[in-house]
């Protein structure tokens, strides 16, 4: 992964969580995005998910995992989310 490409995927969350994470936290989620906040991004929405225990699949964790992983944050927060299959 690039920078580039770290920076789109980040720039999507907000919007592919939308309906799993309350409109207050999306908005702002995508404040940090507008500001290129993208750590903050990735661990307000971490937050978000586990404190919700919003359902996630997967391959978005494993998305997250990525992400996490080149912004050199933890990835061991993942473990308390609620992710499925």
């Amino acid at each position: 992964m690039n920078e580039t490409e770290f920076v789109t995927r980040v720039e999507e969350l907000p919007d592919r969580f939308a309906g799993r994470v309350p409109e207050r936290y999306l908005r702002g989620l995508r404040d940090l995005v507008g500001g290129g906040e993208w750590d903050l991004v990735l661990e307000e929405l971490l937050a978000n998910l586990r404190e919700d225990q919003a359902p996630i699949t997967a391959q978005e964790r494993d998305e997250l995992a990525a992400l996490l992983t080149y912004a050199h944050i933890p990835t061991v927060k993942l473990d308390e989310l609620n992710a499925t299959g």
